[in-house]
Formats: structure tokens, sequence, C-alpha cells
């Protein structure tokens, strides 16, 4: 089966012979869109946790965008001075990072680990192999003008977890994407907005697997494909002769096959970035910890949850089953395709509820995801001015709904709540009615800046309004600030497009103080440490001759015969 995927082009799913039949015994993780079955009458859809950029191969080529035209990749580059793209105006860069060698390394995993039920203890992974066995398009990184390193992903083990398929071998899988403008005889990260393919961001995962050898499955590639106006863009190739959408990596010869999550474990994930990653996250996490931490080489973000279920959507239709309107909507996609319409932002959400209609309202699988991101710079621009105006980590959100706002909740001034909406089919593959949830972290300095509020106590509630306007009974909210997060969560809610709404309050009778327009605790970028559930930590450099010691708590001591660095 091949397939090509212009990465700058509007994403059609396509294959020898498409089908969103399960085939049985075959589990939901394994779900494929190339199963069995042409329907060349029909026009289809899949909205899935988007994993394109996962599969991405490490890359870095030149391309110009200039005088209205569309861009236009000139040439791959093995870094910033290769002679071959000193002529191009922008260089964009797809980077998947290795697993840690040193304790100085960046861009890099520096582990995966699970932790048991009754146990605080970490089962440190180990790595075991790499797939693809190397990069097809390597190049050399520049950290300090912005560029990472480009690797392959892997396959660790985590003695003693088990996961669905038997077996103790899980995919890390760590991405970033951007693109740097030149700046004289350098370069420089690209602000948002400016850049005509989109600016940058990092998407991780974690995927049970078991490891399959055979000789059709092939690496995945990329080429420079002209265009029918002349210009070129970057495709990729999906060469294996079997399904690789099954697949959380692929290799010439091996997939990594994927799996069911382990119930009542735990799963994390240690990364360190060679930039300060600060705004906003979200993701498909349960029950999530973030141990987030600005360093002096950039971000160390340590990630922490269960896996949740989170529903696909996908089928073949009828054009006609379509309304004037909605026909208008699909005319891109031509018939005996299918279309990708991504699982965050308004569109998909839209996307979803003309979908869902023709498609019975129903799921068609439900698979274990563990999965985070963070927003890039240009989806904060409608934000809060709190919010991007905060030097560190403002925010998370996660939810198990389909498609969702990835944006931070806006808040709405006639109502004094902050809105955040998402959109899911009503039932279950097998007829079950469909239940939401989501968790919901704010800096608690960020939320008052919102409300103007004083640093006295604040109350919330969490209420569901239904597409309809009515309201929902919640089975279960939670509401608590502690160590400096607000956390606001509720589950138990039901689908097709409800808008959940948190309303914080404050004691008429606290006494008033002055807001903080750029909540940043702490203005030292290089000490401040924040989790969630929140503890803030400051870290303290101290030295012993040539010796230098790091130690992070909440209020930092040096060790005996130890003085700290001023």
């Amino acid at each position: 089966m091949k397939r090509a995927l212009a990465v700058t082009l509007t994403i059609l799913i396509t294959g020898l012979s498409p089908s969103f039949t399960s085939a049985a015994g075959v589990i939901d993780e394994q779900y494929s869109i190339n199963q069995s079955g042409a329907q060349p009458d029909k026009v289809g859809v899949l909205f899935e946790e988007n994993v394109d950029t996962l599969r991405m191969p490490s890359l870095l080529y030149s391309y110009t965008a200039s005088n209205g035209k569309s861009p236009s990749v000139v040439s791959y580059c093995s870094g910033l001075n290769d002679p071959k793209c000193s002529s191009a105006e922008f260089m964009k860069y797809y980077a998947l990072m290795p697993p840690c060698k040193s304790a100085t390394e960046v861009d890099c995993i520096e582990s995966i680990y699970a932790v048991a039920p009754g146990s605080p203890a970490r089962i440190k992974g180990v790595y075991k192999e790499s797939i693809p066995e190397k990069v097809a398009n390597p190049f050399t990184a520049d950290p300090d003008n912005g560029l990472p390193q480009g690797s392959v992903s892997g396959v660790w083990e985590i003695p003693n977890i088990n996961h669905g398929g038997g077996t103790t071998n899980f995919v890390g899988i760590v991405s970033r994407v951007g693109s740097l403008k030149r700046n004289g005889t350098n370069w420089i990260a690209q602000p948002p907005g400016s850049d005509p393919w989109g600016g940058g961001d990092f998407r991780a995962a974690i995927y049970p697997v078991n490891i399959v050898r055979d000789s059709r499955y092939k690496a995945n590639i990329s080429r420079i494909m002209q265009r029918p106006d002349g210009s070129n863009s970057m495709a990729i190739d999906h060469p294996s002769q079997l399904p690789f959408d099954v697949c959380a990596i692929v290799g010439d010869g091996v997939c990594a096959l994927r799996q069911t999550f382990p119930e009542d474990i735990k799963f994390g994930m240690v990364i360190r970035f060679s930039k300060v990653i600060n705004g906003w996250m979200h993701g498909r996490i349960d029950s999530p910890e973030i141990d987030y931490e600005l360093t002096s080489y950039g971000t160390r973000v340590d990630m922490k949850g269960q896996s949740t279920r989170v529903p696909i959507v996908a089928g073949w239709v009828d054009p006609n089953s379509f309304t004037t309107q909605e026909k208008s909507r699909i005319q891109g996609i031509p018939v005996g395709q299918s279309t990708y319409p991504g699982a965050s932002g308004d569109y998909s959400m839209e996307m979803l509820n003309m979908w869902a209609r023709v498609l019975k309202d129903t799921a068609t699988a439900n698979p274990t995801q563990w999965i985070f991101y963070n927003l890039p710079e240009r989806d904060i621009e409608a934000a809060s001015s709190c919010i991007k105006n905060s030097k560190t980590l403002a925010g998370f959100v996660t939810t198990n709904s389909t498609t969702y706002t990835a944006t931070p909740p806006i808040y709405n001034v006639q109502t004094g709540t902050l809105d955040y909406k998402v959109a899911s089919p009503h039932y279950l593959a097998d007829g079950k009615v469909f239940q939401g949830k989501y968790n919901l972290y704010i800096d608690s300095k960020v939320a008052r800046c919102i409300y103007k509020f004083s640093s006295a106590p604040i109350s919330a509630t969490v209420s569901v309004t239904s597409s309809d306007g009515g309201q929902q009974s919640v089975a279960t909210t939670v509401v608590n600030e502690t160590n400096g997060w607000l956390h606001l969560s509720a589950a138990g809610f039901t689908f097709s497009s409800p808008t959940l709404k948190v309303k914080l309050t404050q004691d008429a009778n606290a006494v008033a103080a002055s807001p903080t327009p750029t909540p940043a605790a702490g203005d030292d970028l290089l000490s401040q440490k924040v989790s969630a559930p929140i503890v803030k930590k400051l870290t303290i450099t101290c030295v012993k001759g040539k010796v230098t010691k790091k130690v992070s708590a909440v209020s930092p001591k040096c060790p005996a015969g130890y003085k700290k660095k001023a």
C-alpha cells in the first residue's frame, strides 16, 4: 500500500482497499481504515487523535515564501549552514527526539516510566530498539539558534508492566515542529502568525506495542513533490504493503503494533527541551500530574497520568446524504476518498457535528490514548492577556472527547464564566452512551488576573450546557485550589456538543488587591518549578571548590560544606 502525504496540503486519507469495518477480534487500538472493501461511490471521514507529526521522519528543508505565492520547498538541508540552502528565506524542521545519553544532553527523552497502584516508586523503562534504525535525511542540530536535533523514535521495555498484548514493550515518541527565518547570517524562530506553514510545537505520546517482523513493512520516507504550478511541497510516502496506521512506529521489516493500555497504571515521560515551553498544554491523559521546570538549558517537563479512551468517528457516506449547505463543506473530497479533519479546534468540532448526523451519532472504535501537546503561540493570540503574558506554564486541559477546543478556555464577559467546548458522538460502538471527562488546571495567579480577584480564596462551580441550551446533570465535579493551581474537573456528562462553564467567585467582603497583569510567579526563569497538583519549588546552585550541585526544594538549602552561588 503506497500513500503520499503532502505536508503542506489538505490531508486526504487514501488506500488500496479502505474500509471502516473492524475485523473480528481486532482491538480498538488497531482500528484501520484500510481493512477491507472499497467505497467508490461514497466519501469518507476519520476523526481520530492526530498522530501525523508523530509519524513524520526527522528532516530539515529550506523553502521560499514571497510575493504572495505559495511556499515552495528549495532543498533538503544538512544544517543551518548548508550551502544548498544558502539562498532560502525559511527553514522547516520535523525533529523526533532520541533518548538522552548524558545528563547534559537536550531535546531528548530523559525517561519513560510507570507507577503501579499503591506504590509511589517509578518503574523506569529501558531503551531497547530504534525504529527505523537511522535517520534518512540527517541534519546537524543548533539549539542556540532554535534548531533541535532530529533522530528516530524507539521501543522501551518497562519491567513487569504488561499491557493488553501481553508484553512489556512501549513506544515513546516526542516530535518537535517549527520554522526558522533568515536574519542576516543567523536564523531566528518564527513569531506567531508569521510562518507561512505554521509555528512550532511539540507532541508527546506513549503507546503499548508488540513488535511484528514482516518484510512488507517499510519506513515512511519523505520526498520533494512538484505541484501543477511549478512550486514544490514536501510529501511523505508510506510504502508499506501492510496497513502502517496500526503501527505506533514503522521501519523496514518491522512494525510496533499498537496494543491496549493496562488499567490503573500511571505512565509518565520526562522530556528535556532546549527552549522555554510556556503558555498552554492539552491532551489525552486521565488524572494528569505535571512537574514543569524552567532550567538553564530550557525546560524540563515530567508528565504523568493514566491513559484514557477517546472515541474514533469514521465512516463512508453517500454524498446525497448531506444537505445542500453541508455539500459545500465536503465538495473538496473526491468520491472514493476520505478526509481527516483533526481532533482539536472549532473546524474539527463543526465537521464532527455535521458528519455525526449522517453516521448515526455513533463511534466506530474507542482506543486508549496517552498523549499531550503544547499549544503553538499563534493559537494563544485570542486568549486573555493574563495567559499570553505568563512567563511560565499558564495551564493545561485534558479530555476524552473526540474533538475539543485546544485553546485556553474563553472568558465569557456576559456570564462571567470560563467556557470550553467539546464535541463527540453520543453513542459508543457497543450502543452505550459515551460519558465525557474534562480536567482543567490553571495557574491561580492567571485565574485571579482574569477575574481581577484579590489573593483571598476562590470558589468555583462547573456546569455543562447542552447544544440546545439545557443544563446537564454531571455525575462528578471537583473544584479545589492547592499549591498555586486551581483544579477543576467534570465527569459523566454526555454529548454531542456541550459547553463546559467554569464560574469563579470570591467573597464580596474580601479585600480587593491589585490584579496581577503578568502572572509570573517568580521572575527568575531559571529557578521556577511548578507541579500539578502544584508544588512550586526553587532551584539553587551550590558550590564546593570545583564541584557544583543543584538543589530543588520549596526552601532549598545547600548541603554541608557547600555555599550558595550568588
